[in-house]
């Protein structure tokens, strides 16, 4: 997907959106977090697609090298109510005129798509595995002629298990599994009702 504003013909860069979670404020515009700051209940898969944009944006630094607006939250129709980790990536912005003519060129494009492929295959790493994914460093190495890191497996026994992709795609709930419930927040100026 690509950007594109009236409002700022120099913009430019990519950015990586994932759902922001219920109670967060959300990074995209700020009349809109003051709306929708607590209607979005958020998903099982919350956790996995803040690591899956974490994956694709370190994946996007080392390959492209272009300038990245960074990872953002925000409530997009395409990322809420998924049952799997979901991410909106914005390639860069057709009203930027240099932009537009890298955007424009299908070498450039590939290298893009193949780019986001990395960092989708660097999080199933992540999630099947338990193995770090690369970072940033690791791609600028690889690209000079260096080896790469072996992976290594990381086990953190406090973690909760929102990364198995097997929790995300089965269809009985895990016996492990307790759904973590957010109070509804009070209106501002309202005391929170007694129990």
């Amino acid at each position: 997907h690509f950007n594109a504003t009236d409002r700022d013909p120099i913009a430019s860069g990519f950015e990586i959106y994932s759902l922001t979670p219920r109670g967060a404020p959300s990074t995209y515009e700020d009349w809109l977090t003051q709306m929708s700051i607590n209607i979005q209940n958020g998903t099982e898969a919350d956790a996995a697609s803040v690591e899956l944009s974490s994956c694709i944006y370190h994946s996007l630094i080392g390959h492209i090298g272009e300038f990245d607006r960074g990872i953002k939250r925000a409530r997009f129709a395409v990322l809420r109510l998924t049952k799997i980790p979901a991410v909106l990536v914005e390639g860069g912005f057709l009203t930027e005129r240099g932009e537009s003519r890298l955007i424009a060129k299908p070498e450039w494009r590939k290298r893009l798509a193949d780019a986001i492929c990395t960092g989708i295959d660097n999080f199933r790493t992540l999630a099947e595995n338990k193995k770090r994914p690369f970072v940033v460093a690791d791609y600028r190495r690889e690209k000079s002629g260096g080896a790469a890191p072996e992976k290594e497996s990381v086990v953190n026994p406090a973690a909760p298990p929102t990364l198995s992709l097997d929790m995300l795609y089965s269809e009985a709930p895990r016996e492990d599994f307790v759904p973590i419930q957010t109070p509804t927040p009070s209106p501002i100026g309202t005391a929170p009702a007694e129990p």
